[in-house]
């Protein structure tokens, strides 16, 4: 198959913009993600004025930032994540029809959960893709009902089992799905798999500053949605990167990571990153480095670009990432193989992979400039 006869998606980790003009955060990987024909992302942020903000949780919004995600030419973006309430019902609703106005599809949030669990389909060269999205992340209130706005939940159990007698031992963390929840994700699957050729879902899941650790609840869920019928998972909010395996021939990644994330470098300031690095450092017992507007662990300084290939007959054919590091302006910039930074992000994945017993490999292409993921079987 020639390239032409080719569709291919690209897929970022987590956004957040809080500059001044907005356009310039993605400004060194933005051809690259324009050169794909479907371009997918997640904000963690809304586009509203006003609005009534969750004094401990809200992150900076304001209608301008989407010009930034114009300007790259997303086309399905997710609200689905827990953020999505930080400004209250009327700002989430104010940014759909905003992100709407701009030709962008928001997916997985809504004034009731029928509309948070309606999926987006994009229709190119003959190929129909399709998108969810879902929050497994909370906070409590921020899902959706059948008569309240909020985003698509599969919410999660946590048990902690003290499984060793002695005092002040960790205990085993047990996380699982709740069954409602995780029935409904799974019929949504199912139903938008028979109206397309491809089925996309992204999740905001997984435990945050914390490398490598996959929780239980995103193996069940990530593997329940292959099961049902989805042909690539996306996962996303712990804000770097987390290992990816090859299930039943479909790709699960458990974290994008960060992709393009600042605080505090607009004029309003909000939160910014002082106090952001406050937190971290007190909670997780990490010192983010002295980035200005960066405030993660140094982990999540790698990311990626993904890129999923779809033939004319509507079949994932190949998925790969291009490896991407984050500079100082917390500016994503992309990398090669024989790079330092290329390498590094390459050797990253193939370490925390490993470490937690997935089943990929990661192949450099011939010209080093993309790392494709196989089976290990």
């Amino acid at each position: 198959m020639s390239e032409a006869d080719t569709l291919t998606l690209a897929a970022v980790g987590d956004i957040h913009i809080d500059r001044v003009p907005p356009t310039g955060l993605m400004q060194h990987v933005a051809a690259e993600i324009r050169s794909a024909d479907i371009r997918f992302t997640n904000s963690e942020q809304m586009f509203a004025e006003g609005g009534h903000p969750d004094p401990h949780h809200a992150t900076f919004t304001h209608p301008r930032n989407i010009e930034a995600y114009t300007e790259i030419g997303f086309d399905v973006v997710s609200l689905s994540n827990n953020h999505t309430m930080d400004w209250g019902a009327a700002a989430l609703l104010d940014s759909i029809e905003r992100l709407k106005a701009a030709g962008i599809a928001p997916v997985g949030a809504g004034r009731n959960i029928a509309e948070a669990r309606k999926p987006v389909i994009v229709d190119r060269k003959g190929v129909k893709v399709g998108f969810l999205a879902y929050n497994c992340t909370g906070p409590d209130g921020y899902e959706a009902t059948d008569d309240m706005p909020g985003n698509a939940p599969v919410r999660i159990w946590t048990v902690y089992d003290k499984w060793d007698y002695q005092p002040a031992t960790p205990p085993q963390i047990i996380s699982m799905a709740r069954k409602e929840d995780l029935e409904a994700m799974k019929a949504d699957i199912a139903a938008l798999a028979k109206q397309c050729d491809v089925c996309v879902v992204s999740y905001h899941w997984g435990q945050h500053y914390i490398p490598r650790v996959i929780p239980d609840y995103c193996y069940e869920v990530g593997r329940a949605a292959v099961d049902a019928g989805a042909d690539l998972i996306l996962g996303g909010h712990p804000h770097m990167l987390k290992g990816a395996e090859v299930y039943k021939g479909k790709v699960i990644f458990y974290s994008l990571g960060n992709f393009a994330f600042e605080q505090g470098a607009g004029p309003e300031k909000y939160r910014g990153t002082t106090k952001m690095k406050g937190l971290v450092k007190k909670h997780y017992k990490v010192t983010p480095l002295p980035y200005p507007t960066h405030a993660f662990h140094p982990d999540g300084l790698t990311t990626m670009i993904v890129k999923a290939r779809i033939s004319a007959k509507g079949e994932i054919t190949s998925v790969s990432y291009v490896p991407c590091h984050i500079n100082p302006q917390a500016e994503p910039m992309i990398y090669r193989r024989g790079q330092a930074r290329g390498d590094e992000v390459h050797d990253y994945m193939a370490s925390i992979s490993e470490s937690e017993g997935l089943n990929v490999k990661y192949v450099w292409n011939e010209e080093g400039t993309e790392v494709f993921l196989h089976s290990k079987a």
